[in-house]
């Protein structure tokens, strides 16, 4: 991968050391994480307990400022969901769903919630799949530029390779682990 990553854009990962592809400034990957931030707020909307949001902004705050990301916009909300989830965006938002809340049993375990999802930022979980999805988007159109056929089933690609990253791989998932209890 060293040469590849000398030919293409690699960066070193602040939070693992490991050099890895990245086709996403930092501006870039704020801009995404606003954007999709927005939507949830718009969609799921925020939980209305003002004590709620100011308690997860807090813990999630002092946890992301011992992070190798610091100087990122973290923000840390609530949303009104039932669901027992939480969920990282690009550049720095956190969400975790009221459900969850009702879960936890000491502000260890959501400085452990808010820790993995941090981990996924610092780990830069999206800006990988944003990035491996351009390149497979450009050999999809370099494809279709080929081939009569390719160009036929592009839109098949495209949508295929939108559902193949969609979700964190399992290693993804467990390195948020090892980084959240770095940070928790």
């Amino acid at each position: 991968m060293g040469s590849l990553c000398v030919a293409l854009s690699c960066a070193r990962n602040p939070a693992t050391g490991k050099r890895e592809l990245s086709l996403v400034s930092q501006k870039e990957e704020a801009a995404i994480g606003r954007q999709a931030a927005e939507e949830v707020r718009q969609t799921i909307g925020l939980y209305p307990d003002p004590k709620a949001q100011a308690y997860v902004a807090a813990i999630g705050k002092k946890l992301a400022a011992a992070s190798e990301r610091p100087d990122l916009a973290w923000s840390f909300e609530v949303v009104d969901d039932a669901a027992v989830n939480a969920f990282a965006l690009p550049g720095g938002h956190i969400f975790v769903t009221r459900g969850i809340l009702a879960h936890l049993n000491s502000e260890a375990e959501l400085a452990s919630v808010l820790g993995h999802e941090i981990g996924h930022v610092t780990g830069k979980h999206s800006v990988k799949m944003i990035s491996r999805a351009k390149i497979a988007e450009a050999g999809l159109a370099l494809a279709t530029v080929l081939s009569e056929r390719a160009a036929q089933l592009s839109q098949i690609g495209v949508a295929g390779l939108q559902v193949l990253f969609l979700k964190y791989s399992r290693s993804a998932e467990y390195e948020a682990d090892e980084l959240g209890i770095r940070y928790a």
